[in-house]
């Protein structure tokens, strides 16, 4: 965020903890319920890493009952918290071939759960889904009835956050054969969830990527009445754990989708096909995910013709 952007953020949060609904705050502003969350929980998660919240932890940033009943330790907070574009920066740090390249071999040599670990981090670089996207995705998702892959499939209304369905692509080889090698041990490990002769011997209801145990992450709903949200804790901490493992400083699950975005428009898409890919409908949150390029007009302009 600029400077000014997180002031209007932090204008957004004290009108949250004060009382005042998500969809009071969006139309005050004039934007979605959703860009509204967005900056709440990221300016809230900055003031926990930066400053610190007295009696609120990270998971608890996603209620925003915790974040009212901590009003106190909140304004506490952001009287002594200085904005920093920088740190901005960083967070929003765009992965190279080379960055994806050691990531992927030492999540190899470095997770418990190498196979399944590896394809997450390639679902996750491929398709730009949310963490609770992935987490909700089932074999049929990815897989037909006779075992070939869905190279373009459906992001289904009951997995996209948004309620909207939206185009969901396994176009990538190495994203293919890594969820193919995490699925040949799923049935190793007798992961299929029901027997079936069909979907490779996987039950296609199941869910696609499970816990080490071998059971589906768990989702949580959470919220006011009338505006429940969900939350999935054990995907976010498998790729808390992904990134960490393999030194990636800065980067998240969330803000990979920015790697994406800058991927998908160095190819040619058009900022409305970036934000079909990512379901992202308002052009404006496109944009902010896109690599600034911006070059001086003298050289833009020189030899024009």
């Amino acid at each position: 965020m600029e400077t000014d952007s997180i002031l209007i953020s932090i204008a957004m949060l004290k009108e949250v903890i004060a009382g005042k609904t998500y969809d009071a705050v969006a139309a005050q502003h004039g934007v979605t319920r959703t860009a509204i969350e967005r900056r709440i929980k990221a300016l809230a998660l900055r003031l926990s890493r930066e400053v610190g919240i007295d009696g609120l932890n990270e998971q608890g940033l996603a209620f925003v009952q915790r974040l009212r009943t901590c009003r106190s330790a909140i304004t506490t907070a952001l009287e002594r918290y200085e904005p920093q574009v920088s740190q901005e920066k960083r967070v929003g740090r765009i992965l190279t071939d080379e960055d994806i390249r050691l990531a992927v071999q030492r999540t190899r040599t470095r997770s418990a759960c190498p196979n399944r670990d590896v394809a997450l981090l390639y679902v996750l670089l491929t398709t730009g889904a949310r963490p609770l996207e992935i987490a909700r995705l089932e074999v049929r998702d990815y897989l037909n009835a006779d075992g070939s892959v869905r190279e373009e499939s459906v992001m289904r209304t009951d997995v996209a956050v948004n309620r909207k369905t939206r185009p969901l692509f396994f176009a990538s080889g190495k994203a293919n054969e890594s969820i193919d090698g995490y699925l040949i041990e799923r049935l190793r490990r007798g992961f299929c969830t029901g027997s079936h002769a069909d979907s490779r011997g996987l039950n296609p209801f199941s869910r696609l990527f499970l816990t080490e145990t071998g059971a589906p992450f768990e989702i949580v709903s959470y919220g006011e009445q009338g505006q429940t949200r969900f939350l999935c804790r054990g995907i976010l901490d498998t790729y808390r754990k992904i990134f960490r493992r393999v030194g990636l400083e800065g980067v998240s699950a969330l803000n990979v989708r920015r790697t994406v975005a800058a991927r998908l428009f160095e190819r040619g898409a058009a900022e409305d096909q970036i934000g079909e890919v990512l379901g992202i409908s308002e052009m404006k949150s496109v944009r902010e995910l896109l690599p600034k390029l911006r070059q001086p007009l003298q050289s833009i302009v020189r030899e024009l013709v």
